[in-house]
């Protein structure tokens, strides 16, 4: 089958499979050829391919980068560029247009947007840097590699308003609105171009183009670069629409020309594979040999082969007979090697057993040939067991753990031992530091070990008990002496506090708050959470007194207790501070008032809540007068030694009663009140005093004069007479 697809002889003979081969020969060198151009067909085909994919992908990317900056036509890379030179320089992008971003073609010019584009030419791709910048912009783009054409113009503002041909391109143009305006214009005027409509017209006239993109320079010179259409590669304008509609229209020519190339790509492929297959099959019907094909004789020689093993194999036959000897002696021959090989075994076990019983019987005679004296012999029956016979076997493991257990105690022993020397060392420093006299001279050695400790039994014995009793008999003067008076004078205090509160209360019993009714102020003692904390470490001083531990808890209770006051005292200001250490915060107040025939309760207020506003004045004002008469009256007395004061706006808004009953109080707690208000209130205070400073203000002098009411009554009387007078 194999000869017959590959067109050769199907005849099965030698001579054939030659023939066959000699073609095959010449048809491979042919084939060769065929595969070595089919193969480089597939690879160009694969290149274009390769090559159209990258340009699909470059040109999405630059789509994707041109959607992303809706305000220019420009490729991506100068966007990147300006980015990067508006980061190096700390401006924003808009700062750094390109030329072809600020201006446009006008809509109705459109036809000369090709020629327009061409004429600009490369200025379009030029950045437009301020004049501060442009130093520091050539340094940077002069010191880098850019990977593109860098055009810069510096901006400066024109010397003279720039001038276009009349009938020149730049008239049809948009100029963007933006501070670089007039330094494009002069940079387009130094490059315009006369728009004519024919070349007749052309020829005649230099600097000038057509629409279709022929150019004249000087006289005789033209030009028309056609490298690319004139509707392609449009960069002006101020939106990026003309850019997407370019590559919109790239990205659409290249997938028509994509698919295409994939199936050339495919065809060349299989051509390649099929050639590969014809010239796999030629090799392989080149490499036979006829042995291998030859089938008539392999069947001969089988038949033969089959007669021969027959003949042998009858049960009659010598042959027989052998291989039953044969067989049995090969059985006989593989029990005597199992057997044999047993024995190996056991006698190779026996020989590495008895080495290693000479080797542990000689490392033991070398272990025990110093021997023990009487004295080792007494610490091994004391710390390690008696080893019965069948521990020999294990003796040297248990040796190895012994030893270890041994070595272990004393690494344990040995740190502890630095460790009690380190401290002992400390120790004698700290000796030497307090004890100046008699060890002065001595070292800090451990042989100088005995002499601190002598120090220590003579401190002990002969120094100590001296000391210790007066450290105790400090101890407990510190105790009365220091903080014990400290905190009985402020429970003294507030207890000042109290006594005096009565005699504020016998004087506002004189007066009477309401009808048959007056107030009294009562001091309720306040617990706060720090005083109990006081108050329980004193309860551990005192009973720490009686502890029989040479004054240690004495001493510590008392270090607590002066802990806490120390506490409260660098901390004045904390509500806890207060309560401990100023009596007045030992105590809250309320004001009761009482009913003045059965001397009961009516109502107890601690703040303001409840009542009427008339109510609160005059408790606030009854309270507060109490509260100056405490304030000015020295120790043992019931009236103040100086009891003048001073009322600004006195009874503004209080009626006529409430003053009367307010400046009643006032006396009774032996305050002598000067009354500050306005003419108005004058007559209300007619009542309770005897004479009147009258201030008077004309412009921006003032006047005082002191005047008893008589003094004023008769002044009024004498200008109400003078007035009727003037009046008749």
């Amino acid at each position: 089958r194999l000869a017959k697809g590959l067109g050769l002889s199907e005849e099965l003979s030698a001579a054939s499979l030659k023939e066959n081969q000699e073609q095959i020969t010449e048809r491979l060198e042919i084939l060769t050829q065929q595969l070595d151009g089919a193969r480089e067909q597939a690879f160009k085909a694969g290149l274009a391919q390769q090559e159209l994919n990258g340009r699909l992908q470059t040109l999405q990317q630059e789509r994707a980068e041109v959607e992303r900056r809706p305000g220019s036509n420009l490729p991506g890379l100068f966007h990147a560029f300006r980015s990067d030179l508006a980061q190096e320089l700390g401006l924003d992008e808009s700062t750094l247009p390109f030329v072809a971003e600020l201006v446009q073609v006008k809509p109705e010019e459109l036809a000369w947007r090709g020629a327009i584009e061409r004429a600009i030419g490369s200025h379009r791709l030029r950045i437009l840097v301020p004049q501060g910048s442009s130093q520091a912009a050539l340094r940077w783009v002069n010191q880098r590699h850019n990977r593109l054409h860098v055009r810069l113009l510096e901006v400066r503002e024109p010397a003279s308003r720039p001038v276009f041909f009349d009938d020149g391109f730049t008239r049809k143009l948009t100029f963007k609105e933006h501070p670089y305006r007039e330094a494009v214009k002069a940079l387009l005027a130094d490059n315009d171009r006369h728009c004519v409509e024919s070349p007749e017209q052309l020829r005649h006239t230099p600097h000038a183009m057509t629409a279709q993109g022929l150019m004249s320079g000087k006289e005789r010179f033209f030009d028309k670069q056609d490298q690319k259409r004139l509707d392609e590669d449009w960069l002006t304008g101020f939106d990026n629409r003309d850019r997407l509609a370019f590559l919109a229209e790239q990205i659409h020519e290249v997938n028509e020309k994509l698919a295409p190339a994939k199936l050339a790509l495919d065809a060349a492929q299989d051509d390649v594979r099929q050639l590969e297959t014809q010239a796999s099959l030629l090799k392989r019907v080149e490499e036979l040999q006829f042995e291998d094909i030859d089938l008539p004789g392999a069947e001969s020689q089988l038949e033969s082969l089959r007669t021969q093993l027959a003949t042998l194999t009858r049960p009659d036959s010598d042959l027989a007979m052998v291989k039953a000897e044969l067989d049995e002696a090969e059985t006989l021959l593989e029990s005597l090697d199992q057997q044999l090989r047993q024995l190996i075994e056991q006698c190779v076990q026996l020989k590495t057993q008895f080495d290693q019983a000479a080797s542990a019987t000689r490392k033991a005679y070398n272990g025990a040939e110093k021997g023990l004296n009487d004295t080792q012999r007494e610490l091994a029956k004391e710390h390690f067991p008696t080893l019965a016979p069948e521990d020999l076997g294990d003796i040297i493991e248990l040796e190895r753990k012994h030893t270890r257990e041994l070595q272990q105690q004393l690494k344990s022993l040995s740190e502890k031992l630095g460790h009690e020397q380190t401290e002992l060392a400390k120790r004698m420093s700290d000796a030497l530091k307090v004890d100046t006299g008699a060890l002065a001279e001595v070292g800090r050695e451990l042989v100088d070990v005995p002499r601190y400790l002598e120090r220590l039994r003579v401190l002990t014995e002969e120094a100590l008990p001296e000391k210790l009793k007066r450290f105790l008999e400090y101890l407990n003067r510190s105790s009365d002496d220091g903080v014990t008076q400290l905190l009985s004078y402020i429970d003294h205090e507030v207890s000042m506090i109290e006594e005096r509160l009565d005699d504020l209360n016998s004087t506002m019993q004189r007066v009477d708050f309401q009808p048959g009714r007056y107030l009294r102020l009562v001091a309720k003692k306040v617990i706060h959470e720090s005083l109990r904390t006081l108050q329980q470490a004193q309860r551990q001083l005192n009973s720490a007194r009686f502890i029989d531990d040479e004054g240690e808890s004495h001493y510590k209770a008392l270090q607590a207790l002066v802990g806490l006051l120390k506490d409260a005292c660098e901390h004045s200001r904390n509500q806890g501070a207060k309560a401990l250490l100023d009596p007045r915060f030992r105590l809250e107040f309320a004001v009761s008032v009482i009913d003045r025939e059965s001397r009961s309760v009516i109502e107890t207020r601690t703040g303001s809540q409840g009542g009427s506003g008339g109510e609160k004045e005059i408790i606030a004002s009854y309270v507060l007068t109490a509260s100056l008469s405490y304030a000015l009256c020295p120790d043992g007395s019931s009236r103040p030694l100086f009891g003048t004061i001073v009322l600004d706006e006195a009874f503004s808004r209080s009626s006529h009663a409430v003053a009367g009953r307010i400046i009643a109080a006032l006396r009774e707690f032996g305050l002598h009140a000067v009354f500050i208000t306005p003419n108005k209130e004058m007559r209300l205070l007619r009542h309770h005093t005897r004479s009147a400073v009258v201030v008077h203000r004309r412009g921006v002098e003032s006047s005082l004069v002191s005047l008893s009411w008589e003094a004023l009554d008769e002044h009024h009387q004498q200008r109400i007479k003078a007035m009727h007078e003037v009046a008749h």
